[in-house]
């Protein structure tokens, strides 16, 4: 016969918490463990796979990019001079429709990046595509100016959903692995990075055998042949998520934040630096007795030295941490300015457009890489939106600032200045950005509550 056990014995168990069993034994007064805390065995070699379709999808996302960029961006620089001549108007009237739509692009970014969290990239890409098409068409026919800034509002709509942020976050959401995901980045800004390379003398030609306007209808044809490309070869190996919920984002703490402070400052700072290098390099170095010509050339150098950094990212290899990966190209983007403000010749001035093209190009890739690291996967199109706000503004406002400063001041001054400032950044980023989140989770933007626990007497109740 087994032995009685002592009532204070009997007490201590009776009052000692048990583990919850699984959720088909729990009692009526036991809460469900939460869904957020119960997830599936995953296969870690599986997940950093990238199928051939998904790799195919992403070199063809790259070249619509090329496309989109091309036409929408870079085009309106062959077309400046006929628009002007053709409407009778300055340089600077023509120019400021450009800039209109770029302001507009900056405003609406948010939003976009909005839809774009809720698994609405092809919707967005769809519709940016038709307002691509309509505002060429209608650019095609402008005349007068007034017709022109209206074109160009849509043309600015039609960037906000095509460009950069779009294709970034059909990427994020489409690749799991963080690794994979970093080199999906770097494939899509290699071939948006051929862009100028390929559109500007393309667009010129035309516009010297068919006129401007014409320019216009062909390139919104390029646009319709890059929205079939997208629909057969993107779309269906990039899956948008849309059945992934979306978590809230605590907005305006984390405007305050010091971190989303930090993104701001590194990204519309070398923004300014950029537009600042493409509007006063040229004039110093005419200044400086080199001709013309042979300074638009190094210039030109800008763009094709932002693909060597990208092309490195496509290695693979570790994963950079966010505070670091921001530094890298904030440094490079210093030490090229230094260069350009204090170079005495043309050889000093080419590497230093060199040094701070790799830097840019590098750049460019950091933003999607950071934001989705720092804020998480289903937050990613919402913060690079805000990011792309402010770089926008700043895009649209720099060669104004440049100039500006330029005259008070001189063009090496504002270059020092900036220069500066950017390794100033640098050396801050490390510390502003070193917390970031586990972005190859869908559920990361907002920790899941953890559950009610439970204590179970040997008794049956809680």
């Amino acid at each position: 016969m087994p032995r009685p056990r002592a009532p204070l014995a009997a007490a201590v168990v009776s009052a000692r918490p048990a583990r919850c069993p699984s959720p088909s034994r729990l009692p009526p007064s036991c809460p469900s463990p939460s869904p957020h805390r119960r997830r599936p065995r995953r296969n870690a070699a599986a997940d950093r796979r990238m199928t051939a379709q998904l790799r195919r999808a992403v070199w063809w996302l790259g070249a619509c990019q090329c496309v989109f960029w091309g036409v929408l961006y870079y085009g309106f620089s062959v077309v400046l001079v006929p628009i002007d001549r053709a409407l009778v108007a300055s340089q600077a009237t023509v120019a400021g429709a450009f800039s209109c739509g770029l302001l507009l692009m900056a405003l609406v970014a948010p939003r976009i990046g909005r839809w774009l969290d809720q698994g609405r990239g092809p919707v967005v890409v769809r519709v940016g595509a038709a307002l691509a098409v309509s505002g060429l068409v209608a650019l095609s026919q402008v005349g007068s100016v007034a017709g022109l800034y209206a074109a160009w509002c849509v043309l600015g709509l039609a960037m906000a959903a095509l460009l950069y942020e779009s294709a970034f976050a059909l990427v994020i959401r489409a690749v799991d692995d963080t690794g994979n995901r970093l080199r999906a980045l770097a494939a899509v800004t290699v071939m948006g990075g051929l862009a100028s390379t390929l559109f500007l003398p393309l667009l010129a030609l035309v516009v010297e055998r068919l006129g401007w306007r014409q320019t216009q209808l062909v390139a919104a044809g390029f646009v319709l042949l890059a929205a079939v490309a997208m629909e057969r070869r993107v779309f269906p190996a990039l899956p948008s998520q849309a059945g992934r919920p979306t978590p809230a984002v605590p907005v305006r703490r984390s405007r305050r934040e010091a971190r989303f402070l930090a993104l701001v400052a590194c990204f519309s700072t070398a923004s300014i630096a950029a537009m600042a290098v493409t509007t006063l390099l040229i004039p110093l170095l005419v200044q400086r007795g080199v001709s013309a010509p042979l300074a638009a050339t190094v210039l030109a150098m800008l763009g094709i030295a932002q693909l060597p950094g990208r092309l490195w990212m496509l290695r693979g290899g570790a994963q950079p941490s966010p505070g670091h990966f921001a530094a890298l190209p904030l440094g490079l983007q210093a030490l090229g300015l230094a260069g350009m403000a204090c170079a005495p010749g043309i050889g000093v001035a080419a590497a230093s457009v060199a040094v701070f093209g790799l830097g840019a190009g590098l750049h460019t890739l950091a933003r999607p890489w950071l934001v989705q690291r720092l804020y998480g996967v289903q937050a990613a199109g919402y913060w690079n939106g805000q990011v792309a706000r402010v770089q926008g503004f700043a895009r649209a406002l720099g060669p104004v600032l440049a100039v500006a400063l330029a005259a008070v001041s001189s063009a090496p001054i504002v270059l020092g200045a900036l220069c500066v400032t950017m390794f100033a950044l640098a050396v801050l980023a490390p510390a502003l950005l070193r917390e970031a989140a586990p972005a190859d989770r869908f559920d990361d933007a907002v920790p899941p509550p953890a559950a009610a626990p439970c204590h179970i007497s040997e008794t049956g109740g809680a």
